[in-house]
């Protein structure tokens, strides 16, 4: 079989950065794998928990239970994560670098990880896991969070015209565009901008020196 059939028929990977003390950001990055595994069949999930590098054994395997016992949960509440391989996994190590290692040891085409904060992009990236990963990985991180807040929809109001100014241009035909009252520079805020008005000096204007002018 040629190395084309078989990354074709090889199931789609990812690697996903839980962190069990932090149920918030891991549940964004748990349902956000459920959720893509359920849109592409026989997809393979690596869970990986990263403890620190002074991490005994002893610890490792509490954490390893914690985690398995924490994907259960969450495969109950998700309905299940039947038809899809889910390998459980606790290294030793700065977080960013191990999760972007273990995505390289398993050919990951996807690495998910989580935050519990707003998706505001810049306050999400600098300094974070996050950031860390996708300065290493070899293939797109997602970053899950919380949808952001909908704002109410955004309705521009447009103001009806000075009555005022509309007498006064009809008083002066055009010649004067604003009343006193919003002529005085002070009031420039009444009308949120800057007019100037001169006189256009048509006696030199093109169409009177030259037969091609406009």
């Amino acid at each position: 079989m040629s190395n084309v059939d078989s990354q074709a028929n090889r199931p789609f990977v990812m690697v996903v950065g839980l962190n069990i003390s932090d149920t918030d950001s891991s549940g964004f990055a748990l349902d956000q794998a459920a959720r893509t595994a359920m849109r592409i069949p026989c997809s393979t999930m690596h869970l990986l928990h990263v403890l620190e590098a002074r991490a005994s054994l002893d610890q490792a395997d509490e954490a390893a239970g914690c985690l398995r016992r924490y994907v259960d949960a969450k495969a109950v509440e998700l309905g299940g994560l039947a038809r899809h391989s889910v390998g459980i996994h606790v290294r030793r190590g700065e977080a960013g670098r191990e999760i972007g290692q273990l995505a390289n040891d398993v050919g990951a085409d996807l690495i998910i990880v989580g935050t519990h904060r707003r998706p505001n992009i810049k306050q999400l990236i600098v300094g974070s896991t996050a950031e860390h990963v996708m300065a290493i990985a070899h293939c797109p991180v997602f970053v899950a969070g919380p949808r952001p807040t909908p704002h109410p929809s955004h309705i521009i109001s447009i103001e009806p015209p000075c009555p005022d100014c509309v007498a006064t241009r009809t008083a002066t035909r055009g010649q004067s565009w604003w009343c006193e009252r919003h002529s005085e520079p002070h009031h420039l805020r009444g009308h949120r901008g800057y007019s100037y008005q001169f006189d256009l000096p048509f006696e030199t204007h093109d169409s009177a020196v030259t037969s091609t002018g406009v």
